[in-house]
């Protein structure tokens, strides 16, 4: 077995140079996207986080999960066709297993969609203190599929977001009382 897996690498060397390669190249396009995001909405005021900059670095890090999700799965493929395995198939049939997992996930699509109209509305941000139902506390991650909120106690939440119906943002209160 290990020289089947060592003549593969013999054969396959600038494959496999190409696919190292292309990884650490997309990690790093991501990381500059992500960085470009944040350097859009800074402000120059270090003291204070605006809340522009609370969304950027929410959508930065949704950013950075899709990146890697994407970017794994390709590099996946490749290391796939590198053993010979042919992925045309695979490819073939993910739109059927997608729409199959679609129907069976409905939840998992609606903590998606509702995770996307929260931060496409900027209902909250990372750092706002909010109350979710019975929950109260400070958001520490947004994610598409969750929130997750941590009390004065240390106690943390992890909210889906298909879950949440009504949001109290008690830090956006208290800056338009100010």
């Amino acid at each position: 077995m290990q020289e089947f897996v060592i003549n593969i690498i013999k054969q396959n060397l600038v494959d496999i140079i190409w696919i190292v390669v292309l990884f650490f190249l997309g990690k790093l396009i991501l990381k500059l996207i992500v960085r470009r995001l944040a350097l859009m909405v800074d402000d120059g005021d270090d003291e204070h986080v605006s809340q522009k900059e609370k969304r950027a670095e929410t959508l930065g890090n949704v950013i950075t999960s899709v990146g890697n999700i994407i970017i794994y799965s390709i590099i996946l493929f490749m290391v796939l066709n590198v053993f010979g395995v042919d992925i045309r198939p695979i490819l073939a049939s993910a739109g059927i297993i997608g729409l199959a997992i679609g129907f069976g996930a409905q939840s998992l699509v609606k903590d998606f969609v509702s995770g996307l109209f929260i931060l496409v509305e900027d209902q909250y941000g990372i750092g706002d203190r909010i109350k979710i139902g019975s929950f109260e506390g400070k958001v520490i991650t947004i994610t598409m599929r969750s929130t997750v909120l941590k009390n004065e106690e240390g106690k943390v939440y992890y909210i889906s977001n298909g879950l949440i119906k009504d949001v109290i943002n008690m830090s956006k209160q208290k800056k338009s009382q100010k």
